[in-house]
C-alpha cells in the first residue's frame, strides 16, 4: 500500500530519458528472465540432472578437501605482535616486552624458545612494533 502511494505512475510527458532508459532496461531484464525460465522448465529432467551432478561434486570435494584449521603447511611458529603507543621510550617498551615474555613462558603449554624482533624508530615507521617468535 505504501509503494502504490510512493511509487505513482508518471505520464509519458512528466518522465525524462534516465526513466525511459531504465524503465525499458528493467523490462528486457524481465523479459530476459521469462525467456531463460521458460528454457528451463522445457528441460526439466536436464536441469535435475545438473542439480544431482552439482550436489554430487560437493559431497566429494567435502571428502577429498583436507580440513581443519591449522594448514598442512603449519610450520609450528606462532607469532605475535605487541604494539605501544608513539611516545613510549626504548627503555619502557623493553620493561614491557619483558613483561610480556615472562607471562608467555608461566604457561606450560608455551614453548621454552622465544626469538625477540625489535625494530626501532626509523623515518617511515612512526611506532615501535617489537615481535616474539615461539616455535
Amino acid at each position: 500500500m505504501m509503494c502504490a502511494k510512493l511509487l505513482r505512475r508518471r505520464h509519458e510527458s512528466e518522465q525524462g530519458r534516465f526513466y525511459r532508459a531504465a524503465g525499458r532496461f528493467i523490462d528486457a531484464m524481465i523479459a530476459r528472465y521469462g525467456a531463460m525460465l521458460n528454457w528451463v522448465l522445457d528441460r526439466q529432467t536436464a536441469t535435475l540432472w545438473v542439480f544431482v551432478g552439482t550436489l554430487a561434486l560437493s559431497v566429494i570435494l567435502y571428502v577429498v578437501v583436507p580440513k581443519g584449521f591449522f594448514p598442512l603447511q603449519d610450520t609450528g611458529v606462532i607469532q605475535g605482535i605487541s604494539e605501544a603507543p608513539q611516545s613510549i621510550s626504548f627503555a619502557a617498551m623493553a620493561e614491557r616486552q619483558r613483561a610480556l615474555a615472562e607471562a608467555i613462558l608461566q604457561d606450560p603449554r608455551s614453548g621454552e624458545r622465544f626469538l625477540l624482533y625489535r625494530r626501532g624508530w626509523s623515518e617511515h615507521d612512526a611506532q615501535q612494533w617489537p615481535r616474539l617468535l615461539s616455535t
